[in-house]
């Protein structure tokens, strides 16, 4: 089914507003100014063919890459005597609009700057994927019998071969034909196994050149199911796993029994404490998808991790490449998706198995002019993070919903101080935590006083006192060495080592220790570089055990 190009085009003037992401051509200062331009194809060009040739211009800009339909990098050639950029991209798979963009280093800020966005039109019918939605039952219905009759809509792409509906990620089941309803398919599912409880219906078909297409997820109530009540706790201490490190501790148990030494250590680092929660990345990762393709090895993972104390929360970004896109209104879909993957992994395993939460890390925030209030895109976030909020009570699982936000939320005018949303004028971080049963705030700079981290987290945990949430303020801090980018040094502790660091939160503890009730702990990000991270810099120091 060929896509709409409006939301691509509203993606555009979100991502292009202001003048601080392209410089306009022929400018008097383009050999000066950071620029990265597509020049070619035009905006809106018909593509015809397996390969697209995609150049343009660039200036003051390294590293580029090209990001197609916000799914893929394309490594791109440039000739800097000329300050051109050209790149091949295989479309042989794709049929319908598809966006490109180009993005690079900023060689005088060192952060990322964007080109132009332009969307082709792909013309390639041998390639198009049969389009799939349930038709009922609906979002969140409260079903009682024995059987379920679940009505598919499929339009075939090449001709369908087959259309089958499942349950919880159980067996799949054929979905025949409608009579008299052309494009309709009907399966009935014996669900009393499921009843009392909650069912996340899928449906897939497949044409005859073997293309699969997907539906979202229908999530319904069985047999009167109630959602379960959600509970929060003390989160200290957290730590953030990317999926460098997720995917070895979820499918190596020598990496994984190192991740709990080092969570249960606190002799290394006197004055630390122990990780009791992971925010686990689970997006796909070199041809892995683990919460799609490897539940029992989640499940697993879940279960150890549970056995030695700890509580396990998915982390989720946009589901696009680079994750941010997901907050952009033609890619929401995919950070949607990438949602739903962890609420249909918890139907699908025993309950000691389930996540108890969700780390939502989608930070629209680093892709356009931010404090341009034309973009509107603290709302468009704010929305989106509302569709996730009913994605997860329509599923009746009680997992815990936190997104992680920048300590700035709250401030940084005309950006985030003043947001109207749904009639209510408020801080965006107000706005985040009304919806959110947590907040992990990125609280990143390496000081606790004198307007360091205590005074950056201030309006969080009084707001979270104001609305009486529990337990509802975790403060984030960067270890990271982020020498080459943008950020300067006092956004993270590397410089200072990790004997400083424990120094400095324990006046983090000690300004909380009144406001415990609402204050949640800290959370370090991240394991990977925790590793290294060592207790002073500039040797003497010492890092975890590296067997």
């Amino acid at each position: 089914m060929r896509r709409s190009r409006r939301p691509w085009a509203l993606a555009l003037s979100v991502l292009c507003a202001g003048t601080a992401w392209l410089a306009p051509a022929g400018s008097a200062h383009a050999a000066e100014t950071p620029m990265i331009s597509i020049d070619s194809p035009a905006d809106h060009a018909t593509v015809d063919g397996h390969t697209l040739t995609v150049s343009g211009r660039y200036a003051e800009t390294g590293d580029l890459k090209l990001v197609v339909d916000a799914q893929r990098t394309v490594p791109v050639t440039t000739d800097a005597a000329a300050g051109t950029w050209t790149a091949t991209v295989d479309v042989g798979d794709q049929d319908g609009t598809v966006g490109l963009a180009v993005y690079g280093k900023n060689l005088q800020t060192l952060y990322s700057k964007w080109s132009n966005l332009v969307s082709v039109d792909v013309h390639n019918p041998a390639a198009a994927k049969p389009a799939v939605r349930i038709v009922s039952p609906a979002m969140s219905d409260r079903l009682t019998g024995a059987t379920v009759p679940v009505v598919v809509e499929a339009t075939p792409g090449s001709g369908l071969r087959g259309v089958e509906v499942r349950a919880n990620g159980r067996a799949w089941r054929t979905a025949h034909p409608v009579p008299g309803s052309p494009n309709r398919y009907l399966a009935r599912l014996d669900l009393r196994a499921l009843s009392p409880g909650f069912a996340g219906l899928e449906a897939r078909a497949t044409d005859r050149r073997g293309h699969v297409g997907t539906s979202t997820t229908t999530y319904v109530s069985l047999g009167g199911a109630k959602p379960a009540a959600r509970r929060t706790y003390d989160q200290n201490r957290a730590m953030w796993v990317w999926e460098q490190n997720s995917y070895p501790v979820v499918f190596d148990t020598a990496a994984r029994d190192r991740l709990g030494r080092m969570m249960d250590d606190t002799t290394t680092f006197p004055g630390s404490d122990p990780v009791r929660t992971l925010y686990l990345g689970v997006a796909a990762s070199q041809g892995k998808d683990m919460l799609r393709d490897s539940r029992p090895q989640v499940a697993s993972f879940v279960r150890w991790a549970r056995g030695r104390g700890y509580h396990v929360q998915a982390v989720v970004a946009g589901g696009t490449t680079p994750p941010n896109l997901g907050a952009l209104p033609p890619y929401q879909h995919y950070a949607i998706s990438e949602f739903e993957k962890v609420l249909d992994y918890n139907l699908a395993v025993p309950a000691d198995a389930r996540f108890d939460g969700v780390n939502v890390d989608i930070e629209p925030y680093s892709l356009a002019p931010w404090s341009d209030a034309s973009s509107n895109l603290q709302v468009v976030y704010l929305d989106l993070l509302e569709q996730l909020v009913r994605l997860r009570d329509a599923s009746g699982e009680p997992l815990l919903f936190g997104p992680a936000i920048p300590s700035w939320f709250d401030t940084s005018t005309p950006c985030c101080t003043a947001v109207t949303w749904h009639g209510r004028t408020a801080p965006l971080s107000d706005h985040v935590q009304d919806l959110s049963d947590y907040v992990s705030l990125m609280d990143y700079v390496d000081h606790a006083d004198n307007g360091g981290i205590i005074a950056r987290a201030a309006h969080e945990v009084a707001y979270a006192r104001q609305i009486d949430k529990p337990e509802s303020v975790v403060i984030g801090v960067e270890t990271k060495d982020l020498t080459g980018g943008g950020d300067p040094p006092s956004v993270t502790f590397w410089e200072e080592g990790r004997t400083y660091m424990e120094a400095e939160l324990a006046k983090v503890y000690a300004a909380y220790a009144p406001d415990e009730t609402y204050f949640a702990g800290i959370a370090m990000h991240h394991y990977g570089n925790l590793l290294i991270f060592p207790s002073v810099q500039g040797g003497g120091g010492v890092t975890y055990p590296q067997g």
